[in-house]
Formats: structure tokens, C-alpha cells, sequence
């Protein structure tokens, strides 16, 4: 059989059509919910109960329910904020932080999110330094006060760990060097600060120098929760 001129300026049309038509989204992918008070700061033993507004939200996004009896709160690390599921009422337990997040009951995805954080206690006078060598290599890693005054510095052989119990300054900075095979001086490789609203939330860091592969070694920091000692 021939082909036929006229069946290919149709499909060419039908295609065309097809592009014009307008693509649907799921516009309901979105928080609806704005929660307060937005990133309450704790310290243990406090209590705050949050609120959820849904003003603005398109109504076919709203849940069937938005009354308390509707809605549930949900804390990531409840050893850190306890929350009454229900009420809404955060319990601050421990220094950290944490996502508290409210969805609707008895199902999935999540209306309104924000962070809670609960502060060390003015008592708590040290830093908790957690020093990894995770490289082939020797390493040296110092550690400056606020006022940039040397507080400790070691060199860390191979695959080594050690750990410092020192004062807590306002703020802290940590710096690192590597000593590659067939260099006779250290390569810097990084230096981060932890800032005072940092340490407020947790005195426990770990710092590590890691491989990346054919690339220099990074130093990696993060503050961690529960504090410890050495």
C-alpha cells in the first residue's frame, strides 16, 4: 500500500496539539500549615505548645480536619524535644536540636515543619573536642579561642583518634594540615568556626579529616547531641 500524504500532516497535528496542552502539576506539594512559635529555643525542663495557622492555603489542600483532633505533632528526636502528639505541647529533655513536624492524623505527608532547639545549661563551662585522622597520612589539627590564642594542637598519626576536654570560649576555631608522602611541609586544608549560637546548642564536636579520594583530604565538623565527655 502507498503511503499517504494527508495520515502524516494529521499525526504532525496531533502532535501539536499534544504540546500546546497545558501540563498538570500537583500544586497541593506544598506546606499548608504555618506553624508558631517558629524555631523556639528551650532550655531543659522548658514547655512551649504550638500552634498551627492555615490561613492563605488553598482549600483543596487543607486536610478534612484542621482542628486539634485533626492534626498530630511529631518531634524527630523525642529524647530531645518530648511533644504531646495531640495538644502540641513541647518538653525540652535534653541540649540539641531537633525538627518538630506537624501532620495530619491518621495519615502521611507533612503540613507544617519548623526546628526546636534546646540550649546547654549556663553551667556548662567545657567543649568536647572529638579529633579523627581518617587519612593515610599524619595530620595536625589546632584549636583557637575567640581571640585567636592557641588552646590545643596535636599530630595525629594514620588512622588515629584522640579527644580534648577544654574550656568553652565564645566562639572556637578549628584548623587542619596534612603531611603528604614526599612533602616535607604540612598542607593546610581547612579551618571552620563554631559560632556562640552554635556552642549554645551543644559543647560536643567532632572533627575529622576524611579522604575524598584523588582530591585532598576535607575537615569535616559537626556538632553532636547528646554532649559527652572524653
Amino acid at each position: 500500500m502507498g503511503n499517504r500524504p494527508w495520515s502524516s500532516s494529521l499525526a504532525m497535528l496531533a502532535l501539536l496539539a499534544a504540546c500546546k496542552s497545558p501540563i498538570s502539576t500537583d500544586h497541593c506539594f506544598i506546606l499548608v500549615a504555618q506553624v508558631t512559635p517558629a524555631h523556639p529555643l528551650l532550655h531543659v525542663g522548658d514547655t512551649v505548645t504550638m500552634r498551627a495557622t492555615f490561613s492563605g492555603a488553598a482549600p483543596e489542600c487543607l486536610p478534612s480536619d484542621t482542628t486539634a483532633a485533626g492534626l498530630r505533632w511529631i518531634s524527630g528526636v523525642p529524647a530531645i524535644v518530648a511533644v504531646d502528639a495531640v495538644l502540641g505541647r513541647l518538653t525540652a529533655v535534653r541540649p540539641g536540636a531537633t525538627q518538630i513536624m506537624l501532620v495530619p492524623a491518621g495519615s502521611g505527608g507533612v503540613l507544617g515543619t519548623t526546628f526546636a532547639s534546646v540550649l546547654e545549661p549556663p553551667s556548662a563551662d567545657s567543649l568536647i573536642s572529638l579529633i579523627e585522622n581518617n587519612t593515610p597520612d599524619s595530620a595536625t589539627v589546632v584549636l583557637e579561642d575567640a581571640t585567636s590564642g592557641v588552646v590545643r594542637s596535636v599530630t595525629l598519626p594514620a588512622a588515629r583518634s584522640t579527644c580534648w576536654n577544654t574550656p568553652l570560649s565564645d566562639s572556637v576555631h578549628y584548623s587542619a594540615s596534612l603531611y603528604l608522602a614526599a612533602q616535607s611541609s604540612a598542607t593546610p586544608i581547612g579551618a571552620k568556626w563554631v559560632a556562640h549560637s552554635a556552642l549554645a546548642v551543644t559543647h560536643t564536636w567532632r572533627v575529622a579529616i576524611d579522604p575524598q579520594g584523588s582530591a585532598l583530604p576535607t575537615l569535616g565538623l559537626a556538632g553532636l547531641s547528646p554532649d559527652r565527655g572524653c
